[in-house]
């Protein structure tokens, strides 16, 4: 007797794997590819920055470098300089009426008023600015984190400019002592009130200064005699300098002297290694350094070494 068939036994269908949705989120259509839209950001404005920052340079060496040939055509020999012979004050004097109107532009194109913007945000109590020239951080200090503000500069010519510009923000600082004094950031540690009384302070605080002084290691003594002892006194640097790169290093060499000649500014110094002199380091702790625009800006928080140490 033949055995009865058995029924044939059909595969049961593959049901497409879903993923149960979460309540309250939007399910992704391509949950294969989830770009991280931080690091994009944060990558393609550094490469900005750079490229920017590089265009404007390559243009300004250029444009020294055919003031120097006019100059040379015109019969004007310029003898060599150096920190020791040239007093950038004689510059700066001369462009301070236009000098905001100068590089306004490229401030705002390289990102400038971020970092000033990151810096000055962070000074607090008695606050001392130093070569503070045409005062272009006034917008930037928060009126409830100060008790009193000084600004200095050795240029007379930008001091008037800053006291003018100050007018603006005058009315924001109602709480706060504000005054303006002529003075030599070398000297700064000397610093005195009317009546002859030391003046120390919480926050020192440089932006685009020591590129213009004689000394910056004596100016940086200085800043550190002008704090306060104190363990939350601090130094706030935004400075420009050489780069990580040697090309762009022989660019700023080749045009430094056509450069402080109109601009005041040695563009080239080495600021590591004046964080880094024995006299430097025996006064002061470099608590961050981070560098910009191929590493020729420099935004420094430092503070005065206690006593004890």
């Amino acid at each position: 007797m033949a055995k009865p068939k058995r029924p044939i036994r059909m595969p049961p269908k593959v049901q497409p794997s879903v993923l149960k949705p979460i309540p309250g989120k939007v399910a992704d259509a391509n949950p294969r590819f989830r770009p991280k839209v931080l690091p994009l950001v944060v990558g393609g404005a550094l490469l900005y920055f750079g490229a920017t920052y590089t265009t404007m340079l390559v243009y300004k060496s250029k444009q020294d470098t055919q003031n120097d040939i006019e100059r040379r055509e015109a019969g004007v020999e310029d003898s060599e300089l150096t920190p020791g012979n040239f007093d950038t004050s004689t510059i700066w004097n001369k462009i301070a009426a236009d000098y905001d109107k100068e590089i306004a532009t490229d401030e705002f194109w390289m990102g400038i008023g971020l970092l000033r913007r990151w810096l000055i945000g962070k000074a607090k109590g008695d606050v001392l600015e130093v070569s503070a020239g045409t005062g272009r951080n006034f917008e930037h200090y928060k009126p409830d984190h100060v008790t009193s503000l000084t600004f200095t500069d050795k240029s007379p010519s930008m001091l008037e400019e800053a006291k003018s510009k100050f007018e603006e923000y005058n009315s924001n600082f109602k709480k706060a002592f504000v005054a303006f004094k002529r003075a030599d950031v070398q000297e700064i540690g000397s610093l005195t009130t009317d009546d002859g009384k030391p003046m120390k302070f919480d926050t020192v605080i440089d932006t685009f200064g020591l590129c213009s002084c004689s000394d910056p290691v004596e100016a940086i003594l200085g800043m550190v005699n002008a704090c306060k002892d104190s363990e939350d006194a601090r130094i706030l640097l935004l400075e420009h300098g050489r780069s990580h790169y040697d090309w762009l290093n022989n660019l700023l060499d080749k045009n430094a002297d056509k450069h402080v000649s109109k601009w005041g500014c040695w563009w080239n110094r080495d600021f590591m290694s004046v964080f880094e002199d024995e006299r430097v380091t025996r006064e002061l702790d470099i608590e961050k350094v981070s560098r910009w625009h191929l590493g020729t800006t420099y935004y420094v928080i430092a503070k005065k070494k206690s006593k004890s140490t």
